[in-house]
């Protein structure tokens, strides 16, 4: 389990925050099916909504306890973007473009041989650029928490295979095929380097939270 200190750090930046679980969220579970094309969206993802962290379950947190405080940490990035752009516009961002296959539900009353083709052609996977960067910088920033832990549980970190896992994310399935592009390839290269020298993979006030709760874990 993540420890209270770690969990009352964090909350020092975020009241409101909480940990909850997907197989205990009747909500959770109606978004694993929605989400049909994440098969491990219930076992092997966590899900931010709001101030609310949902892991996959509580055993979770008791097999993987380091995983399990990246994984908070990422998270917890998601949280501070959508406190900064507001949670309406920053779940809309996180959303485009599949969000706006919902204004095409009027065209269902018009014609359905106008919705039909019209609804499938929205669904289609396409490059979702702001929620490619906003997975980004949490995941460099999952990249700098996991080498920084290392160094202070003296365990050896493989930086370089969980950035392949990682970028595999943003190519399959998981987040819909959102950014199939190659030149997200060198900014996780170059976030690498940095971190083993020792630096930020980015320069932003976020850190400022992550290094304080790091700092108590």
């Amino acid at each position: 389990m993540i420890s209270e200190t770690v969990l009352a750090k964090a909350k020092e930046f975020f009241p409101d925050l909480e940990i909850k679980y997907k197989d205990e969220s009747t909500l959770m579970k109606i978004v694993g099916v929605a989400l049909f094309f994440n098969k491990s969206f219930m076992t092997n993802f966590t899900t931010t909504l709001g101030s609310t962290i949902y892991f996959p379950n509580r055993k979770f947190e008791q097999l993987r306890p380091l995983s399990a405080i990246v994984i908070l940490l990422h998270e917890l990035v998601h949280v501070h973007d959508a406190k900064k752009w507001s949670r309406v516009l920053f779940s809309f961002l996180y959303m485009f473009p599949l969000l706006m296959s919902l204004l095409l539900l009027p065209l269902l009353l018009v014609s359905w041989k106008i919705f039909l083709p019209l609804i499938v052609l929205s669904l289609c996977p396409v490059p979702a650029y702001f929620r490619m960067l906003f997975e980004k910088r949490a995941y460099l920033v999952s990249l700098y928490c996991t080498y920084q832990l290392s160094v202070k549980k003296q365990f050896t970190s493989n930086l370089e295979s969980a950035s392949a896992s990682y970028l595999k994310n943003f190519k399959d399935s998981s987040y819909y095929f959102m950014w199939i592009f190659k030149n997200i390839d060198k900014d996780f290269a170059d976030a690498v380097v940095k971190v083993k020298a020792g630096q930020k993979p980015y320069e932003d006030p976020v850190f400022e939270m992550i290094d304080k709760v790091l700092k108590v874990c």
